[in-house]
């Protein structure tokens, strides 16, 4: 008889067992020990135990499932997260994923979820950015093929798609621009590792991966122009065998868009990152983004795989 409780500390070797066990995808580096796993989740002051449900049979850990509320301080009603489920392969088909989500939602529902969520997305992604989905927080990748038909199964419906980016930096870049030689002029890239990122919620979802930020300012205003946040996917560099990184937040001041000023700012930062001998970056944009999908394709960025974030309604 399966049976079901909440997190213990002692459960940690056995989540990564089953993690390793049931996520095999490309979006999921395998856990050679428990360390990511405590820093991105366990390590993380939001982390409540009786959000982390496990089924087991006869002491085996069987799979389990983790859900969270949104800590958004600008969503406009609660959000509840089911934020993982994963069964061991020679389980699965045995409804224990389906009471794992049961649970999941139910504790969602105590904690006044007004709106329940299948896939972290920013800006509601308590954990896992850094251990699933690549640069940031997708949703539920197609690339993981059990979670669209058990989410729709249940009741979900997917309520957007982001596009998972990447370019190789072994290949020369064509980037160049006949207006960048005004912009090198005008303006000035710096970087460094941030003092504070924007808030307390960035700096909870965020901070973990310990990125570094990139701003492009105004030589003359000192204002900035254009700014985001780059890290070092260390899990994901040993799982796909190249060292890559992860750009995220990117965001053009709005009285600077339309000028080249975004394709600039990324060819300083793509060259950055190709001196230092990395050889992948990846990026992730949401499918209505039009204007950026096109721009990203112009500079030879090939679509890998697609997240996808489901809602149900209470």
């Amino acid at each position: 008889m399966v049976e079901y409780r909440t997190f213990r500390n002692t459960d940690t070797p056995r989540l990564v067992a089953v993690w390793n066990e049931a996520f095999t995808h490309r979006g999921a580096p395998r856990l050679a020990n428990n360390t990511l796993l405590e820093r991105y989740v366990l390590s993380k002051p939001i982390f409540d135990p009786a959000g982390l449900f496990v089924a087991e049979q006869h002491g085996e850990c069987l799979g389990w499932a983790h859900a969270a509320m949104s800590q958004n301080p600008f969503n406009t009603q609660p959000v509840g997260v089911v934020c993982l489920i994963g069964v061991r392969a020679s389980h699965c088909r045995q409804g224990i994923g389906t009471e794992l989500l049961r649970r999941c939602e139910q504790y969602l529902r105590e904690r006044g979820a007004e709106s329940l969520q299948a896939g972290g997305h920013w800006p509601n992604n308590p954990f896992y950015m850094g251990l699933y989905g690549g640069c940031d927080s997708p949703g539920f990748l197609k690339s993981d093929p059990l979670a669209e038909p058990f989410f729709l199964k249940h009741g979900y419906r997917i309520e957007q798609r982001i596009l998972v980016l990447q370019r190789s930096l072994e290949t020369p870049m064509k980037m160049f621009d006949p207006r960048f030689m005004a912009l090198r002029n005008r303006f000035e890239l710096q970087f460094g590792s941030p003092r504070r990122l924007l808030d307390w919620w960035h700096e909870c979802v965020h901070g973990y991966v310990d990125p570094l930020q990139f701003v492009l300012h105004d030589r003359q205003s000192r204002g900035w122009v254009a700014r985001t946040l780059v890290w070092e996917m260390e899990a994901f560099s040993v799982h796909w065998q190249r060292p890559t990184v992860g750009i995220f937040d990117f965001e053009v001041n709005a009285p600077y868009r339309r000028q080249s000023v975004g394709r600039y700012f990324l060819s300083l930062i793509m060259k950055y990152i190709q001196d230092q001998f990395f050889t992948l970056v990846e990026l992730h944009l949401e499918e209505t983004n039009t204007y950026g999908l096109n721009f990203l394709r112009s500079l030879d960025f090939e679509h890998v795989d697609t997240g996808q974030v489901f809602i149900r309604p209470i």
